[in-house]
């Protein structure tokens, strides 16, 4: 090879480098403005929590704009997201693995599918963030749903609400928690990991736990409160279990999914992405 190949080689080298930095600083900035013009009340949040990939390859993008592609991140038709924020175009969402690993960034909107309960069922040995919602015939909630919006508990008459207490977070300010007891559950709604959702202190609490005390709501796999637990091991057959005396204990990433027993019959289930440690 000569040199002057070389050199010419060299240059396109740095020319392409030159590029990559270049747009991964253009990106950063576009990144900066949306979280500035998404974090701001109530605002840009989407009214479903939950969406569903509808082609064949839906790509992430490190900022709400087309040339902020990561061309080796995506998720296929059928995944499920939780979503976060809208801006230009692009929805920021978390997509849960089967190793429980989150991956957060932008797609595309019209890439992008309402999620529905009815429609939409994909179980597995793999839990995924549908097996953390509860459904009564067509109307269902779960985990990181809106608790002020959500029109299936706004149809469930509330017996009492509390405070339970704040506590502080990595960030500076507060986890705050709230109880809602209803004939047939009981929710606690919080700002737990706001940020992470681009969302300020006081932007819509979630539901973060849920327990069921009777049989009017089952989870994505029909289980209810009254089974057995050859019902619960037929439904989660080859999902990772951790059993002690009573309790039958499923999770994913920070989610938990628990079934408390008497004699071999489910009392509760429970719903939860509050640790131990909050």
């Amino acid at each position: 090879m000569k040199f002057k190949d070389l050199i010419a080689i060299s240059f396109i080298g740095l020319l392409i480098t030159n590029v990559a930095v270049a747009n991964n600083d253009k990106c950063a900035d576009i990144q900066d403005i949306a979280k500035a013009e998404t974090i701001n009340g109530q605002s840009n949040i989407p009214k479903e929590p939950l969406v569903v990939a509808s082609e064949s390859k839906v790509y992430f993008y490190t900022a709400p704009d087309k040339s902020c592609k990561q061309g080796d991140k995506f998720v296929i038709a059928g995944d499920f997201l939780y979503a976060y924020k809208l801006h230009s175009g692009f929805t920021y969402v978390n997509y849960i693995t089967a190793k429980g690993e989150e991956v957060k960034g932008w797609v595309n909107s019209a890439e992008l599918n309402k999620f529905s309960p009815i429609v939409n069922k994909k179980h597995t040995q793999n839990l995924n963030i549908t097996d953390f919602i509860v459904i009564n015939q067509s109307n269902w909630f779960g985990l990181g749903s809106s608790f002020s919006n959500d029109k299936s508990l706004l149809k469930e008459k509330e017996v009492s609400s509390e405070y339970i207490g704040s506590f502080p977070n990595d960030n500076g300010g507060l986890n705050k928690f709230y109880s809602h007891v209803y004939k047939n559950l009981t929710v606690i709604a919080s700002n737990i990991h706001y940020n992470e959702k681009l969302w300020t202190i006081d932007d819509d609490y979630i539901i973060s736990t849920i327990t069921l005390t009777t049989p009017k709501y089952k989870t994505s796999r029909n289980i209810k409160v009254g089974d057995n637990k050859k019902d619960i091991l037929k439904a989660y057959d080859g999902v990772k279990l951790n059993e002690s005396k009573g309790i039958m204990n499923y999770s994913l990433g920070g989610m938990f999914l628990i079934f408390n027993l008497a004699n071999n019959k489910i009392t509760s289930i429970e719903m939860s992405l509050i640790s131990e440690q909050q």
